[in-house]
């Protein structure tokens, strides 16, 4: 397939965001999928089963960005460049998105919003 065909330019222009993306989705709803089940009150080896779970899925996805920067590396020309910077871009996000599940406890939020609830509005 010729450097310059279309799926080329197709594949090089979103794989690392669609990375992103499914990132994204996975950390966000595993986080809040998580918290309902009770995920963050137990434990396994020393970790929150909650965080643990999370940061394997952001490890797996960051290691798909490193692979698909090596991947792109073989390519030619500007779609080279572009790809990379692209996925250089993806992975920037996806470290920005994961971040705060290591820095900060799970379910944090959502305790605080709980004990945030007024009794008196939820009377009908």
């Amino acid at each position: 397939m010729p450097a310059s065909s279309p799926a080329r330019w197709l594949l090089g222009t979103t794989a690392g965001l669609l990375v992103w993306a499914s990132s994204f989705v996975v950390l966000y709803a595993g986080l809040t999928l998580g918290c309902e089940a009770g995920w963050h009150a137990r434990r396994l080896c020393g970790i929150n089963l909650l965080t643990g779970a999370l940061a394997l899925a952001w490890l797996v996805h960051l290691l798909t960005l490193a692979a698909l920067w090596c991947w792109f590396g073989h390519w030619t020309g500007a779609l080279r460049h572009m790809a990379r910077v692209l996925t250089a871009v993806a992975a920037a996000a996806t470290l920005w998105t994961g971040w705060p599940m290591l820095a900060l406890p799970p379910c944090a939020g959502q305790m605080l919003a709980s004990t945030m609830e007024d009794p008196t509005c939820s009377k009908t």
